[in-house]
């Protein structure tokens, strides 16, 4: 009998552990996802931005290039939010197809509730290659830079942080030009461009909110396919273009702790998405001067998307 009453016991204490548990963790305030992870969204727009940005841009010699792009993303079950980022790359092309670049990104974005604003920004130390073999031109910058990350609200909602992060990113690029014009350089070509980004956090204070959010790692990838028409036109190469992008992300969930106890909580997609994209580009035949790409994008589900790159080759 004695036996049977302590087996009774330890089944009553497993069935009432996790509904313990789950009590101690209802003292801990729930956060709103959205505001934590606009971070992860802008650390890959600054990410790919500069990667990309010191791909096209590169030359034998010194080359600079800069972007500008802004956004919506309107998540499932959370709020949206409008977002925007720039940055500039200046960098050196060796002749054997090496090249080395400095870059510098920022952003921001500002959450629908006009409580909310999250910023980034970052300085990034890059090394790339080009070259070109049977009628394909390649080319690919490998990039790495400390974010310092921003977060302000009241303590009502989600608290403010100040916290750095790093990044480590890859862009490759390879173009081919499928059939000839009848002049040089033009006719219809494919760009085929891939990009991956790690960003890291470490364990940052909620000022005013209180507790802290443990150490976490983003990835972020994207593979797109653009078609385009070269043509000769105003003295250079204007190239209307269609493309298609895939982009995914692994977001760690947060890990939010308090004196009360902790809680965990997933993070907002905000990195899968399916886009299409129209956009122009524009550079002098000579390949030296002022270059160009105006682009807009949106995804199936309405969020949209305007990119502005400007080159400049000497």
């Amino acid at each position: 009998m004695t036996r049977t009453a302590s087996l009774l016991r330890l089944a009553l204490i497993a069935t009432l552990a996790p509904v313990t548990a789950q009590a101690q963790d209802t003292s801990v305030p729930v956060l709103d996802p959205a505001p934590q992870s606009q971070i992860d969204l802008l650390s890959r727009e600054i990410g790919f931005g500069i990667g990309r940005t010191a791909v096209t841009s590169r030359q034998d010699g010194f080359f600079t290039g800069g972007y500008a792009a802004g956004g919506t993303a309107d998540p499932d079950h959370v709020q949206g939010a409008d977002y925007d980022s720039r940055g500039l790359v200046l960098g050196w092309g060796f002749g054997n197809g090496l090249s080395a670049f400095t870059g510098y990104g920022q952003g921001a974005s500002y959450l629908d509730d006009d409580t909310h604003e999250a910023r980034i920004r970052s300085y990034f130390l890059g090394t790339g290659y080009a070259g070109e073999s049977h009628g394909v031109s390649y080319g690919g910058a490998l990039y790495m830079g400390r974010t310092h990350n921003k977060l302000s609200s009241p303590a009502s909602a989600s608290g403010s942080t100040d916290h750095n992060g790093r990044i480590l990113g890859l862009s490759l690029r390879g173009e081919t030009l499928l059939r000839e014009g009848a002049a040089p350089g033009t006719g219809i070509d494919l760009v085929m461009t891939g990009d991956v980004l790690r960003h890291a956090t470490g364990d940052y204070d909620l000022v005013r909110k209180g507790g802290e959010i443990e150490s976490r790692v983003t990835y972020s990838s994207a593979f797109r396919a653009e078609l385009g028409a070269p043509m000769r036109a105003v003295g250079g190469i204007l190239r209307p273009y269609a493309a298609y992008t895939l982009y995914s992300g692994d977001q760690d969930e947060f890990s939010y702790v308090t004196a009360a106890g902790s809680r965990k909580f997933d993070a907002t997609d905000l990195l899968s998405e399916d886009q299409l994209a129209l956009g122009l580009d524009y550079g002098a035949a000579s390949g030296h001067g002022l270059g160009g790409r105006l682009e807009a994008a949106s995804n199936f589900g309405g969020e949209t998307a305007l990119r502005l790159n400007l080159s400049f080759n000497f």
